[in-house]
């Protein structure tokens, strides 16, 4: 008695202009954001805080704005 299998695919796909922005807001501005901070408070944990909630706030911001 042979069981039949069966898969489900799933394809997402996604575009690049997302990609994109995510490179440049939370790779890119989260880095940026962490030298800024750090340089001038010599302090790890608020860099670190500031690195994570100012992606956050970027992306908040664009998804409020008018177009």
């Amino acid at each position: 008695m042979g069981s039949k299998q069966e898969f489900v695919v799933v394809v997402v796909v996604v575009p690049f202009s997302e990609i994109k922005k995510f490179v440049v807001i939370d790779i890119v501005g989260g880095t940026v954001l962490y030298y800024m901070l750090l340089l001038p408070l010599h302090s790890v944990l608020a860099a670190m805080t500031g690195s994570m909630v100012g992606p956050l706030l970027i992306r908040r911001t664009l998804k409020k704005r008018p177009r």
